[in-house]
C-alpha cells in the first residue's frame, strides 16, 4: 500500500522496501548521510529514489510509517492476547527488540517526532500493549502502583536502551533481552 491507499505492483513495493531498509541501515550509522548513499545501498539509481521520495522529508516521513508497519507486525507476532500477561509482555518486548534499528532511527529524528500523524498512528498501534498491560493488572499478574501509560512509555525507552546496549556497548542479544525483561518485570511488579 502507498500513503494514498492504492496498492503497488510487486516490483514497486520491493523497490520501496529496499529503499526504506537501506535508509534505516545508512541513516542509523550517519543521520546526515546523503540520499545518494541510500540509493547506492538500496541498489537503485538516485533518480529512482527521487521518484519514490522527491525530498529527504518525504523519505523520513515514510520511515515513520515503515516503523509503525514493523511495529504492527511485531505486535501481531507476539500474540498479546494469548497466555499469561507476563509471558505475553516478554514475547512482545522480544519481538519489538528485533525492530530496534528502525525504532532507534525514528525516535531519534526530530522531523518524525514533530509529525502529528505519526503520534496518532503510534497511539493506535500501541493499543495491543495497553490492552495487555490492563489485562495483567486486572488478572493481578502485574502489581505495580505505576500507571499503565507510564509503564508503556518506559517499556519503549527500555527497548531502545536495550537496542543501544546491544548495538553500541557490546551487550549480547541475550544480555540485552534479559536486562529488558528484568526492568519490565520491576516496572510491572511481577518480581
Amino acid at each position: 500500500m502507498t500513503t494514498s491507499g492504492t496498492t503497488e505492483s510487486g516490483t514497486k513495493a520491493r523497490t520501496r522496501r529496499a529503499i526504506l531498509d537501506a535508509a534505516v541501515d545508512v541513516l542509523s550509522k550517519n543521520h546526515a548521510a546523503p540520499l545518494s548513499e541510500i540509493a547506492t545501498a538500496a541498489d537503485v539509481g538516485r533518480s529512482t529514489l527521487h521518484r519514490y521520495y522527491p525530498e529527504r522529508g518525504d523519505l523520513v516521513a515514510a520511515l515513520g510509517d515503515h516503523a509503525l508497519d514493523q511495529l504492527d507486525a511485531a505486535l501481531v507476532r507476539a500474540r498479546p492476547t494469548e497466555g499469561p500477561a507476563d509471558a505475553a509482555l516478554r514475547r512482545m518486548s522480544h519481538e519489538c527488540f528485533e525492530i530496534g534499528p528502525t525504532l532507534a532511527l525514528v525516535y531519534g529524528d526530530p522531523q518524525v517526532l514533530s509529525n502529528a500523524a505519526f503520534w496518532i498512528r503510534l497511539d493506535s498501534a500501541d493499543q495491543p500493549l495497553i490492552d495487555l498491560l490492563e489485562r495483567g493488572f486486572a488478572e493481578n499478574t502485574f502489581t505495580s502502583d505505576l500507571h499503565v501509560r507510564w509503564i508503556r512509555r518506559m517499556l519503549w525507552w527500555c527497548l531502545l536502551t536495550g537496542w543501544e546496549a546491544f548495538n553500541h556497548e557490546q551487550y549480547s542479544r541475550t544480555e540485552a533481552l534479559e536486562a529488558i525483561d528484568e526492568t519490565v518485570a520491576r516496572l510491572t511488579g511481577t518480581r
